[in-house]
């Protein structure tokens, strides 16, 4: 499968920073009586100062060492085992494409990351060469199951949830994924808890237990995964295009796995004996990678990795042989045209080649040259041109697919034509070493500047790389182009032909005489198959080149000049206001700790008509969109050149973020600023009414995802003036061509705007930047009278219940969350909250998801909504094993057993979830956007708390166990229930 999640938690938290001058003491007596032999060292970019060190263990464990800036010293394990648990939300990623600016889904006035001191974390990922491909075919979905079983438990430390419960004490988080050849785990924890952290880690891969016991609860969680996957038309797309390719190979597979593979079509027995197998046959020493990296010394990181993993068992049997299948998908299946029928409203255009294995070209990687100028939406691309044609709003390209979007089925034929046409231009014109040398350029100037990752993003990259790539190239193996190679460009164009391309057109009405006639096994996917006419084969292969194509020209928008700019002295610690008028207040920090030669403009245009009617929100949302669409062809050279820009309707307005090398930003803010007060001049009919179309299909596709639809409902209830999808998807018809150039021509005119500026940018740059987009605008001042404010409801006493029966009949899942309201907002009740969630977040998975098993997600948040504090349980669940009702009486029973866990905890637990929380608040940002967002956090709320962080900290160092309990008592069931406010929704 697609890496499919074993476990969907997250945090971001770090220990103690302490003098790299102190000697060090290892938390236990360790064995380092391993034999092992030096690598070669990866090359890392100029701006990593991290060291590296590549180990291969006696046992075939090849490791890499990394050795993080500033080593700790103090990281005795002397704490106790008492509840301090990590709390955040997790969310599901979205598989398909959001549209372009929206923000339906974001809620930045509930969430906040608290500011960060000077911490880190360490993490930890082990890589396995083996996936899914290497399921027995009587058994589909193994691999996935093994990848869930080895956490349940080991010899050395046998309670079942013993690593999540370690990990989730000491603010860390772990996760693992399995994938076609490869089996992904990783985690992180505090640093001072590395060591044991590792030890039990390591026993997943040395004795898991993989008891009977727990089968019936993991295959439960695996067949929950798989129907929260079912409504994806990305998954259902993925399932259909390999059942295309041979039978007797293993990309023609069920890689997910569910209750018919795992129960039904197997006995218990069977499954028991099939997993232990297969983990003795592939779960060895010799196909493991391994990535760490802390603050500590390299010594004695290879000390941990000799001692946790020296004993991991090796067979030395080779891995499953793969290179017979090279031509899977030479089928007369795959070279067909399919109508699919999508879970979601859309249409969809999708041709997809099977190339060869391109790894051995990873130096010059010719694939992502032709797929560089295939996706190229710049003046002769074939993206602006399908846009003028109004055939394709969007298009993305890469070594899997390419796709374009949209409104109806007649230009799909001739946006094949096009795309053949611009294939024949590239082919014509032949490799082109200039194109290929700018893409060299700019990713070599990418990695050079390159922001550092969290530890552990960093380290499952890495772990998975190292299988792929020799050890000097670990990093760069992926990243950079090395060298010029025409002839394999020339191959993989030759590759693009008519004959050997899918078809897939995912839409709702098909052509005349056609039905879906076909079921997909596995997602139940609907579709039909169609032979495609030899004269149109012929057709696309010998259509000439467009006079209109043309490849991209010299990008005017490449950095030359990176000089970092000199430190000052009394530098402050957070945003300064260094302008301030009626319209404009602009917020400034010059970056003096991560050197970069990077900055960030970050633009809040505010504005009265924001909280009107759902008509006018939803003109926000259409003017954006429209907006982006009408930069694309002049500003895409700037994105191809590191430098970005995003627009986003927000609650009072419209935010517009521009980052990237800091030397030519004015210039694409300029651009920017031209369209925008040029809109009309560049809007056509056309376009209108195919952005109307996108718009409203995706305001209906968001109403299919209960996540969504939930979380719309709940601030529908909560705060006065929010409207929700439904209400915009049921305005959108009414808007006209000409409200549309009306409603731009008003949204320029009357605003007041909230800038924030930080990065390697002079003060008087950021002035000038910002008084030029002031000046070109020429707007008036809002006024203070028409300043959007948001006001949230107090819910009543008791429990409220809002039910709403899902827009989609086909998805079983459904979605439980009970909100409880506190009251407005104070530095104390928060830290509060905080603390509290610390503690039930793992035994409230552990018990409802692990135990209970009601559902594949199970997360508690706090909540912030306009001023106004709560929290959340939700659970996601599948309607067709529990109802709504019974979720919500085991979230209250699990309540009662949280109040006992308050109760009970001793005065010793409780300054130390207190420790932990602070430990947690002083997480280091990792690059300098963290702090960016940070600070914008607090300037578009109108909140100006900079120094949150420290406010928290004492408001927590203050914190006495009794005023937790009172809170408690107050807020949820288990006290006065007359005095609790609970909505669920």
């Amino acid at each position: 499968m697609n890496k499919t999640s074993a476990k969907n938690r997250s945090a971001k938290e770090a220990s103690n920073l302490t003098s790299k001058n102190v000697s060090y003491t290892p938390p236990v007596q360790l064995n380092t009586n391993v034999k092992f032999e030096v690598l070669p060292t990866p090359v890392k970019s100029a701006s990593d100062k991290k060291e590296y060190k590549v180990i291969r263990l006696e046992n075939g464990l090849t490791a890499c060492l990394i050795a993080d800036e500033a080593p700790l010293s103090d990281l005795s394990e002397d704490e106790s085992d008492d509840e301090s648990i990590e709390f955040e939300e997790s969310e599901e990623d979205s598989e398909e494409d959001s549209i372009c600016g929206m923000n339906d889904e974001d809620e930045d006035d509930e969430c906040k990351k608290p500011p960060a001191a000077e911490q880190k974390m360490a993490a930890a990922g082990l890589c396995i060469g083996v996936g899914s491909f290497s399921d027995p075919k009587s058994v589909p979905g193994m691999a996935h199951f093994l990848e869930h079983m080895v956490f349940m438990g080991s010899e050395k430390f046998p309670v079942e949830n013993d690593f999540d419960s370690f990990i989730s004490k000491r603010g860390g988080s772990d996760n693992a994924s399995t994938d076609c050849e490869v089996t992904t785990f990783y985690f992180e924890c505090f640093e001072k808890h590395f060591y044991t952290a590792l030890d039990k880690f390591a026993q997943f891969f040395i004795a898991p237990l993989m008891k009977r016991s727990s089968i019936t609860r993991e295959r439960e969680a695996i067949d929950s995964e798989f129907q929260m996957a079912l409504p994806s038309d990305t998954y259902r797309k993925e399932q259909l295009l390999v059942s295309f390719a041979r039978s007797d190979c293993p990309v023609n597979s069920f890689t997910w796995g569910n209750l018919i593979t795992l129960k039904e079509n197997i006995s218990e027995e069977d499954l028991y004996k099939g997993v232990h197998e297969f983990r003795k046959r592939h779960y060895s020493a010799h196909r493991m990678t391994l990535a760490i990296q802390a603050r500590l010394p390299m010594d004695v990181l290879q000390s941990y990795v000799l001692d946790c993993f020296g004993n991991v068992p090796t067979n030395n049997l080779p891995p499953d042989d793969f290179k017979q299948f090279s031509d899977v998908f030479a089928t007369p299946a795959f070279t067909k045209m399919y109508y699919v029928q999508p879970s979601n409203e859309l249409t969809q255009l999708e041709l997809t080649w099977a190339l060869p294995s391109l790894l051995h070209k990873y130096k010059s990687k010719p694939h992502q040259y032709v797929s560089w100028l295939l996706g190229d939406e710049g003046k002769g691309s074939l993206l602006s041109y399908l846009r003028k044609k109004v055939w394709a709003l969007s298009m993305s390209t890469g070594n899997g697919e390419s796709g374009s979007e949209h409104n109806s089925m007649y230009a799909l034929f001739s946006v094949i034509e096009m795309v053949f046409s611009y294939i024949n231009m590239l082919k014509e014109l032949g490799p082109q070493q200039r194109i290929y040398n700018e893409v060299k350029t700019i990713e070599d100037t990418s990695f050079k500047f390159s922001t550092e990752e969290t530890a552990v993003d960093f380290v499952e990259d890495l772990c998975e790389a190292m299988h792929f790539y020799p050890p000097e190239d670990y990093i760069t193996g992926s990243e950079l182009y090395f060298e010029y190679d025409s002839e394999a460009i020339k191959t993989v164009l030759l590759s693009l032909i008519p004959e050997k391309m899918n078809v897939v057109i995912l839409c709702n009405n098909l052509p005349a005489g056609l039905s879906y006639d076909k079921t997909e096994k596995w997602f139940g996917t609907k579709y039909t198959e169609k032979e495609i006419p030899a004269e149109w084969l012929e057709k696309w292969k010998n259509i000439k080149p467009l006079a209109e194509f043309s490849i991209p020209p010299p990008n005017p928008f490449l950095t030359e000049d990176f000089t970092i700019l000199e430190e000052d002295e009394n530098h402050p610690d957070y945003p300064e206001k260094v302008l301030s008028t009626e319209l404009v207040e602009l917020w400034y920090r010059k970056d003096q700790k991560f050197k970069l030669p990077i900055a960030f403009y970050y633009l809040y245009l505010i504005t009265p008509v924001s909280q009107e009617s759902p008509f006018t929100q939803t003109m926000m949302d259409f003017f954006v969109n429209l907006l982006q669409i009408q930069l694309i062809e002049e500003a895409y050279p700037a994105q191809v050149a590191q430098l970005s820009y995003a627009f986003k309707t927000n609650d009072k307005g419209i935010t517009l973020k521009v980052s990237g090398y800091n030397e030519k930003l004015h210039v694409l803010i300029e651009l920017i600023t031209k369209h925008l007060v040029n809109f009309n001049s560049s809007l056509t009919e056309d376009m209108f009414v195919a952005v109307k179309d996108k718009l409203t299909k995706y305001y209906y596709n968001c109403l299919l995802k209960p996540n969504t639809l939930s979380k719309d409902i709940r601030l529908n209830v909560l705060v006065d003036s929010y409207y929700t999808m439904v209400d915009k998807y049921n305005s959108i018809s009414s808007i006209t061509f000409e409200n549309m150039k009306q409603f731009a021509q008003n949204f320029v005119s009357k605003l007041y705007i909230k800038v924030l500026v930080q990065g390697n940018v002079q003060k008087e740059v950021a002035v000038n930047v910002v008084n030029n987009f002031i000046t070109t605008l020429n707007c008036q001042a809002i006024g203070a009278e028409s300043y959007p404010k948001f006001r949230v409801i107090q819910i009543p006493k008791g429990e409220s219940l809002c039910k709403v029966e899902s827009f989609n009949r086909n998805d079983c899942n459904s979605i439980v969350t009970n909100y409880y309201q506190s009251g407005p907002f104070s530095i104390r009740d928060s830290v509060i909250i905080e603390i509290i969630l610390l503690i039930i977040q793992e035994p409230l998975f552990d018990t409802l998801r692990t135990k209970e098993q009601l559902g594949y997600h199970v997360y508690c948040s706090i909540r912030e909504t306009y001023g106004i504090l709560g929290f959340t349980i939700t659970v996601n669940a599948q309607a067709t094993k529990n109802s709504t009702q019974y979720v919500d009486s085991r979230i209250e029973k699990f309540i009662k057993q949280a109040s006992d866990l308050l109760v009970n905890m001793s005065a010793k637990s409780f300054e130390e979830t207190k420790r932990d929380l602070i430990k947690m608040k002083q997480c280091t940002d990792v690059h300098l956007k963290e702090e960016v967002n940070r600070n914008w956090s607090e300037i578009i709320d109108d909140d100006y708390i900079f120094d949150r962080l420290k406010q928290e900290i004492k408001a927590i160092e203050q914190l006495k166990s009794s005023e937790v309990k009172k809170w408690w008592e107050k807020h949820s069931f288990c006290g006065n229930r007359n005095n609790c406010r609970k909505l669920s929704v």
